[in-house]
């Protein structure tokens, strides 16, 4: 099963954007929403987890959700097909609407090209 890695904060390296500035805050509201898009997409809870340690790298077997302030200042990740732009206030109010049609439109574009 393919791993979605939830990344709205980024705790080491250069690089170390934040959704509210408080580790304990965003750590909280990121796994709220793991926990809400594993719920909406039926998936086990430990399929949807969030990456505080990502270092700007994509693994072709995974599903990168990414808020779409990082993405802001790292363009160069925008073309990669696995790479879903998740709206800032989304993360920080725990919506996956948007993030679960984006998935169910990319997963049922993959599973057609296969």
């Amino acid at each position: 099963m393919t791993e979605i890695k939830v990344i709205g904060d980024i705790l080491s390296g250069k690089f170390q954007p934040t959704l509210t500035g408080n580790r304990i805050v965003d750590a909280a509201l990121i796994d709220h929403f793991c926990h809400n898009l594993a719920v909406a997409l039926g998936l086990p809870l430990a399929t949807v987890h969030a990456e505080h340690n990502w270092d700007l790298t994509t693994d072709s077997g995974q599903i990168y959700l990414i808020d779409d302030q990082i993405l802001a200042v790292t363009d160069h990740l925008r073309g990669n097909g696995n790479v879903i732009a998740v709206a800032h206030k989304d993360l920080l109010r725990g919506q996956v609407s948007a993030t679960q049609q984006e998935l169910a439109n990319r997963l049922s574009l993959h599973s057609t090209a296969n």
